[in-house]
């Protein structure tokens, strides 16, 4: 079985330069047809380019692809161009902020296999041509990653900031949805343990957490690009609108080296490794779990307490954290039942529960910042369930006679109230400790290039995949091209040839491919599929050759 080499990567690394025949040869017909297709479609005035080497036409194609889009720019962000270039760095910053807002990628989130898979499908099957030539935007609309990185290119031109393409060599989803998985199955090992009875769909769901990384495989490995955008002399900022990832890397100086190399050779590919800070990120995310996961033992302590009063338990959460979980984005509250809790803790709205019925429970002598904190907690059990009832037993008076059943219908009701608090907050376990793509987990590896000539390439590679689909096409950019698309686009010509008659470019680029390196997961599967192939096709040769 063919190895590949395991090492990891240094910091700071330039792709290896690969041997490249004379550039002036004539071009294969096949590429000579996709380069006149992307010509049209950005207006390029040169047309006689079989003099040139392909590295300048490509060059020179992705600076008229950018010249198409600051033409096309939309007049709200010419304006903030021309705000940035005249801005604070503390301005640029919040331009930048705007600049991912709008023109971050809406999507519906995916909880279950079934969406995943359709949304899988739908994104892979809708690449049309139409979605990466800026010309076409406002007619198609919807451009992809790397039509939204033309938006932020022409921007960048226009604002006259330095700029570097990033390609995730590794996502930040990627990592987040591997810290999901461990976060998802330690959550259902605890509920199993504590006997908690998670709601159907909270369970399904994080069910659904822990097969994700063998569904998301399904999707092919495809370019992706964004941009990091210099906003001062010392500081980039990483958009990538398309990833919904946005913000800035600690080792801010190892990406102003990568750009002044760069600068020196435009047609290079550069490897940043920021991985120590996406594990930081991690780590941080499950620190965040030690406050709820005590509170929540101390919850099941005192569910399974012989004898409940009520008086005790509303205290309890009362003088807990348990309102400030409730109004953190993480639960999901809506605005307007957000608006009614907090006037109940401010003490400005009617009380839930008269205060002279809470007297009843010994509950009189409170201090006043107590008692409302209460009442807001009251506000939000009219929400649940069991917690209507609870409320609904503590808002009327009963007759001397009564109180003793009443009593004991509140120690009912006030343990049910806890079941669905523990069960709810398992899941705010999960919303507290994930790293969904829409907490922006910055991409922890990523290819760093100056943007021209590797936009030229991607648009020739992207064309041709989505139409003429020539094997001569990603054999002739990965020549000149070392970006590991490219390669890993040649290494996979193996998986999709189904009668096992293996290219022998696709052989040697999977030989020189190193993409492992970066210990991607969906990366190690692609290559360990290609190796089992090779390792096949190398037995039935030889069991051929034998006969």
């Amino acid at each position: 079985m063919t190895t590949v080499n395991q090492r990891l990567p240094c910091s700071l690394e330039i792709s290896k330069a690969r041997q490249r025949p004379d550039q002036r040869r004539a071009l294969h017909p096949d590429l000579e047809r996709i380069l006149s297709f992307c010509r049209k479609r950005t207006g390029f005035t040169t047309s006689a380019t079989a003099s040139f080497p392909l590295t300048s036409t490509l060059t020179q194609l992705g600076e008229q692809a950018i010249q198409s889009a600051i033409e096309g720019l939309d007049p709200q962000l010419n304006a903030l161009a021309k705000e940035y270039a005249d801005g604070s760095g503390s301005r640029r910053n919040v331009i930048c902020e705007e600049l991912f807002r709008q023109l971050v990628t809406q999507t519906k989130p995916v909880r279950t296999q079934a969406e995943l898979v359709k949304h899988v499908c739908e994104d892979v099957s809708n690449q049309s041509c139409n979605r990466i030539f800026p010309r076409q935007f406002h007619k198609h609309g919807n451009p992809n990653c790397l039509g939204r990185a033309l938006i932020l290119l022409a921007f960048a031109r226009l604002a006259g900031a330095p700029v570097l393409g990033a390609t995730p060599l590794i996502s930040g989803s990627e990592i987040a949805i591997r810290h999901d998985v461990r976060v998802a199955r330690g959550i259902l090992r605890r509920a199993d343990r504590q006997q908690v009875k998670l709601k159907p769909e909270l369970k399904t769901f994080l069910e659904f957490m822990t097969d994700r990384p063998g569904i998301d495989r399904l999707r092919p490995p495809m370019f992706h690009m964004g941009i990091l955008m210099q906003t001062s002399a010392a500081s980039w900022t990483l958009i990538d609108p398309h990833a919904k990832v946005t913000g800035k890397y600690r080792n801010q100086r190892l990406i102003s080296e990568i750009h002044e190399q760069s600068l020196f050779q435009p047609e290079q590919v550069f490897a940043a490794d920021f991985r120590v800070e996406a594990d930081l990120k991690c780590s941080q995310q499950l620190w965040g779990l030690k406050p709820i996961t005590d509170f929540l033992g101390e919850l099941q302590t005192l569910s399974e307490s012989d004898q409940l009063d009520v008086g005790d338990v509303l205290v309890f959460l009362a003088e807990s954290n348990l309102l400030e979980y409730l109004l953190s984005d993480a639960w999901n509250l809506p605005r307007v039942e957000k608006a009614n809790i907090t006037a109940q803790l401010r003490g400005s709205a009617s009380p839930v529960v008269a205060p002279r019925l809470l007297e009843t429970l010994s509950l009189g002598n409170c201090a006043e910042p107590l008692r409302s904190r209460m009442q807001a907690l009251l506000s939000w059990f009219l929400l649940l369930d069991s917690g209507k009832e609870l409320v609904g037993l503590l808002a009327f008076a009963v007759s001397e006679g009564s109180e003793s059943l009443r009593r004991e219908m509140l120690e009912q009701s006030t343990r049910e109230l806890l079941e669905e608090l523990i069960a709810r907050l398992h899941g705010f376990l999960f919303n507290t400790a994930s790293l969904s793509n829409e907490r922006g987990l910055l991409h922890p590896v990523l290819e760093l290039y100056q943007p021209e000539f590797r936009v030229g390439v991607e648009l020739v590679s992207h064309v041709n995949a989505v139409t003429l689909r020539s094997e001569a096409i990603p054999e002739a950019l990965s020549r000149v091209c070392p970006g590991q698309t490219i390669q890993i686009s040649r290494a996979t010509e193996i998986l999709r040839n189904q009668q096992h008659k293996i290219v022998p470019s696709s052989r040697r680029a999977f030989q020189t491919f190193t993409a492992a390196e970066f210990q991607s997961e969906r990366l190690q599967d692609i290559l360990q599929r290609i190796s089992q192939i090779l390792s096949l096709t190398s037995e039935s040769r030889s069991t051929h050759d034998s006969e």
